[in-house]
């Protein structure tokens, strides 16, 4: 996969190529981009670059029509059994290679008046392992000169999951882990299933522009997701011998957070303050700040600094170690359903050139963008322990490039 990775961008490029062609004349906007996350710590770390080409055209003023293509190409370790006992004091020495291609192709048309807007949109991805569609429906209203904006939209998701075949339907303790994908969604492998998982998102927004230098925005959100959410690769150690690790099939989370933006005309930049709570079924409660700074220069050139404090309760069925203390039925070998902290700090740089006097950015763009951004992300596990050592990989840093075309 990392080797054909290249190629698969570079027909992306090209595509977006032919696409700004065609849409020059009507009007709309490619973009390109791509970003880099990676997550080190010794023998586990994890690699992942996305790239990602979205267009838009406009075939009359009220009429959108948009495409994408994203991918994730993935490269890392991870640990096949949680706390499996061993000759050496971790766990951490049984962490296995993983590669992964992820492509998610999408679709959306969106009709405008003078008042709001109704969308619709579908996305389709696939992997080795892992299937997915999702279709999503929304409306936005605009009210008070422009001053109060509502925006509704839901989402359903239909997804596969491959995992082993259980023909006993063996008690959780006793299931396997999967192995490897290889056979996977294949109709000759007796060896091998699927399983389903449903999701629905409901998400409302409130901005609203109290005065020309201060925006503030609420949002809500609710999600219900059914089916298989285990990892089928993970096990964890139960004392006597390890089981695929096993999650409840139902999990409703809801969420909800507050911004607010100020404009400092001294500085000529901009405030952003944001807090978010969250909570779920699983008992998992995180609450979230974060605070940026942003400013222009000259017009054309953006800086933004931000940084972000996140924190978490562990789910009610987590444990540290299921052989001496268990938590009923349920057992997990995720980390992230540990009680958890991160801290992120990290910047964006934008320069855009946008069409004036002299005519179209290079003869033929109403405007030109490029974003460079970077984040550096340091998380802390305190319950969280392979074996007897602590998390290694705890470090991440994300980067991501950009170009915007519009036409």
């Amino acid at each position: 996969m990392r080797r054909w990775a290249p190629a698969f961008l570079a027909v992306a490029l090209l595509s977006c190529v032919v696409v700004a062609r065609v849409v020059r004349a009507e009007g709309g906007e490619v973009d390109i981009g791509a970003t880099l996350f990676h997550e080190g710590g010794g023998p586990l770390n994890m690699t992942v670059i996305t790239p990602s080409v979205r267009g838009r055209i406009d075939p009359i003023d009220e009429l959108t029509i948009r495409l994408g293509w994203d991918a994730d190409i993935v490269t890392g370790a991870s640990v096949a059994v949680v706390d499996a006992p061993g000759t050496r004091p971790d766990v951490i020495t049984t962490a296995t290679q993983l590669d992964d291609f992820r492509n998610v192709f999408s679709g959306g048309v969106e009709l405008r008046s003078d008042f709001g807007s109704v969308r619709a949109g579908y996305s389709y991805g696939f992997e080795s392992d892992y299937v997915s569609h999702a279709l999503t429906l929304g409306a936005r209203a605009e009210l008070f000169e422009r001053n109060t904006t509502f925006d509704l939209s839901y989402a359903h998701g239909w997804d596969s999951v491959c995992n082993v075949a259980q023909p006993r339907m063996q008690d959780p303790v006793e299931r396997r882990r999967l192995p490897a994908s290889t056979g996977c969604f294949s109709s000759d492998n007796s060896e091998l299933t699927s399983q389903s998982v449903a999701l629905n998102s409901l998400n409302g927004t409130w901005t609203q522009a109290w005065a020309p230098i201060f925006v503030t925005q609420v949002t809500l959100s609710a999600q219900l997701v059914d089916g298989f959410q285990s990892n089928p690769y993970r096990a964890v150690w139960l004392g006597r011998s390890s089981a695929q690790e096993h999650h409840p099939d139902h999990r409703f989370r809801y969420a909800g957070s507050l911004a607010a933006r100020l404009w400092i005309a001294p500085i000529s930049g901009a405030l952003h303050a944001m807090g978010r709570a969250y909570r779920d079924s699983w008992g998992v409660q995180s609450l979230s700040a974060e605070l940026a700074i942003e400013e222009v220069i000259e017009g054309a050139l953006r800086i933004r600094a931000r940084g972000r404090y996140y924190t978490q309760t562990g789910a009610a069925f987590f444990s540290d170690d299921y052989a001496l203390a268990p938590r009923g039925e349920y057992f997990t070998g995720d980390r992230e359903l540990s009680t958890m902290s991160s801290v992120m700090v990290g910047g964006s740089i934008s320069y855009t050139l946008s069409a004036g006097a002299d005519g179209p950015v290079l003869g033929f763009l109403s405007r030109l963008a490029l974003l460079a951004k970077a984040d550096w992300l340091h998380s802390e596990f305190p319950q969280f322990r392979y074996g007897t050592a602590a998390v290694p990989n705890r470090d991440a840093l994300i980067v991501s490039l950009a170009l915007e075309a519009e036409f």
